[in-house]
């Protein structure tokens, strides 16, 4: 798959557990999360950034208030 084929269409990859949707689930607020809880939520859970991207796509969130326009 390549780069842009994953910001249009993400698919659900093994790493995506329902206990790490359940934990940014509980970040979010009305289906958003801020970019800063999305970084830091990657880094701890050491996801890199272009597959967080997917990983919000996936379990339905939306960004918001990003600094770096990686979302």
């Amino acid at each position: 798959m390549s780069r842009a084929d994953m910001f249009v269409n993400p698919k659900r990859e093994d790493w995506m557990t329902p206990e790490l949707e359940a934990k940014i689930k509980d970040l979010a607020k009305e289906g958003k999360i801020s970019c800063y809880q999305a970084q830091k939520f990657a880094e701890e859970h050491k996801v890199q950034m272009n597959k967080m991207k997917a990983f919000l796509d996936v379990v339905g969130l939306k960004v918001q208030n990003c600094q770096l326009g990686c979302f």
